[in-house]
């Protein structure tokens, strides 16, 4: 996408103490049609925050009060999947490498080009529509599986481990046929036409999650 083109549905969550950087940042989201809400740190973000928030986070890493790495961490620990863009004036290989190893997609050091800020925040928000998405998908699986009886979601773990009618009889002690029933009913709550989809739509989900 180039400058210049819009976003209707970002959302760009700005955290950043220096007002000089807020009104840079609000006028290059605006040249991109990107929708923004500003927070002067990392307190007043989290005071705000909502798990349903969409788009993603511009971060400044050098703060008064809880700084950059400490609000990565929270998100974290929140098991927030919104990308952030760490920027800071003051960058250094380790920062960097915290920044990273805690989610953040992109670190972006003072002076930046604003078009290098402009395309950082656009693979940004394309990263974040590709994870609700995923989420989504998620989301629908474990309703299903919400609809499955204990033992339908232990016959559907094992079919999608590989085992037959005949092996998971024989581990769960019933018969074929018992196995058979289960996995008809399993294939018609979980809307797949076979155990080849079945075993592929639980991959798409978090181990544990079945549980």
């Amino acid at each position: 996408m180039q400058q210049g083109q819009h976003i209707s549905d970002a959302n760009v969550f700005v955290i950043e103490d220096d007002p000089a950087m807020s009104f840079l940042y609000g006028e290059l989201l605006g040249s991109i049609g990107a929708a923004a809400r500003f927070f002067t740190s990392g307190e007043e973000f989290f005071a705000a925050f909502s798990p349903a928030w969409q788009g993603g986070v511009v971060l400044d890493l050098r703060m008064p009060g809880m700084g950059g790495i400490e609000v990565l961490r929270r998100l974290r620990a929140l098991d927030c999947h919104l990308p952030v863009i760490v920027v800071s004036g003051y960058g250094d290989v380790r920062s960097t490498v915290q920044a990273m190893k805690l989610g953040a997609v992109e670190f972006l050091e003072k002076p930046f080009a604003n078009s290098e800020f402009i395309e950082a925040v656009q693979a940004m928000l394309a990263h974040g529509r590709k994870n609700h998405a995923v989420e989504a998908v998620q989301h629908e699986i474990r309703v299903c599986l919400a609809t499955l009886s204990d033992r339908e979601r232990e016959i559907a773990e094992l079919i999608a481990r590989g085992l037959t009618s005949r092996e998971i009889a024989a581990l769960l002690a019933i018969s074929s046929r018992t196995v058979d029933v289960h996995r008809a009913h399993i294939l018609n709550k979980l809307k797949c036409s076979s155990s080849v989809e079945l075993a592929a739509l639980l991959a798409r989900i978090p181990q544990g999650d079945m549980g």
